[in-house]
């Protein structure tokens, strides 16, 4: 039924079909298989869940999605170099699903690594174009940054998968924008292609993943996702207005995680939560923005469709400073997702300090209800 349509747009609907069917029809078995592994995750302070639950289904996620995307006769030194660093990825992280946890220095020392293949493979930023050291060096910060701000959106049911399919419908939007441009193949049609695979394999997995899941993504899937959306962030062909506005765009289409990671960042840090680099890097805590808005009165499915429609915004704000003509258009529209951002760091604070005024009130009114212990009477003698 798709013989009608062009070479790639036909790909594209067989890859996002394939990786969808693929991660629906096998998370039933990693599901039954991880817990014969006993790859739980455990009840704790620090999470919401009440019950264990599966983790590690970013496994299947990452067969799927891979299995979809190759499939089509087209390989791509840039996409061999994305598909090497996000399977080095999985299999850190899912060791760390494994044994419970492996310190995240560990993780550092990989995203340094699979940064490095990237450059060797021709994926880096080109902003220094006389300094390569130092644009694989300002690649690296934006692997580790986004990898890391993504791994903390996993903290509620549906959350870490559904900003996947947004970011990644925010590439591929571009990718088919350029495909019409160009007429056919172009420079972006590796990166459509990954962005639809990431598409169908995140939506096969949220039939399980939201609220209540049957299965958390785990590290292995935060981990992997993370790293391969920022590395097509830096391989997207953003704009041709300045480096700047280049700079801007993915940014803004990853700017629900970023901004939320770069908060809680400083607060923690303020706070003085977080005090050394091991600290920073190992912290964990219920404080991101899906916990904040639960902490005001929303449910948990509220609080997630809530980010769903911010990242939509900020992904469209983002595509719209890429096809600005003029420079007011692109004030207008970076305004618009900075305006965004804004509004989530004030709803942050907002609610932390309403978290703060009700467990001070619950603490006085606890303290109310005990009675101080009686002191013996002493009889003179």
């Amino acid at each position: 039924m798709w013989q009608g349509l062009h070479y790639w747009p036909r790909t594209y609907l067989i890859v996002g079909f394939t990786a969808f069917v693929l991660s629906a029809l096998g998370m039933p078995v990693g599901i039954f298989l991880l817990r014969k592994i006993g790859m739980m995750d455990p009840v704790s302070e620090n999470k919401i869940h009440r019950t264990p639950v599966v983790r590690g289904g970013g496994i299947i996620i990452f067969l799927a999605f891979a299995i979809a995307v190759l499939i089509p006769d087209y390989r791509n030194e840039n996409m061999k170099g994305v598909l090497m660093g996000a399977f080095i990825c999985l299999c850190v992280g899912a060791l760390d699903d494994y044994v419970g946890g492996i310190p995240g220095f560990y993780k550092l020392i990989t995203l340094f690594v699979v940064t490095l293949i990237l450059s060797y493979y021709g994926v880096r930023l080109n902003i220094f174009r006389d300094y390569p050291v130092l644009d694989i060096a300002l690649t690296m910060l934006w692997v580790v940054g986004v990898t890391s701000a993504f791994n903390g959106s996993d903290n509620m049911d549906g959350l870490a998968s559904g900003i996947a399919v947004i970011v990644a419908a925010m590439f591929f939007t571009i990718a088919l924008q350029t495909y019409v441009v160009y007429h056919g193949e172009n420079r972006l049609s590796w990166f459509g292609l990954l962005s639809v695979g990431l598409i169908g394999s995140n939506l096969g997995f949220l039939i399980y993943n939201s609220h209540p899941a049957k299965v958390f993504m785990g590290d292995a899937g935060s981990f992997f996702l993370g790293f391969t959306l920022a590395a097509l962030g830096v391989m997207g062909e953003w704009s041709e207005q300045s480096r700047l506005v280049s700079c801007t765009i993915p940014v803004l289409i990853l700017g629900v995680p970023l901004f939320d990671f770069a908060y809680i960042l400083f607060v923690r840090i303020w706070r003085g939560e977080t005090r050394t680099l091991r600290d920073i890097i190992d912290h964990c805590a219920a404080d991101h923005l899906s916990h904040r808005l639960v902490w005001i009165g929303f449910s948990q499915r509220k609080a997630v469709f809530f980010i769903y429609l911010i990242c939509i915004a900020m992904g469209i704000s983002g595509i719209l400073l890429r096809h600005s003509d003029s420079f007011l258009d692109s004030q207008l529209a970076l305004f618009q997702g900075l305006a965004i951002a804004a509004i989530v760091m004030v709803l942050m604070s907002t609610a932390a300090k309403q978290h703060i005024s009700a467990i001070r009130a619950q603490t006085r009114q606890l303290e109310g209800r005990i009675a101080p212990p009686e002191s013996p009477e002493i009889e003179d003698k």
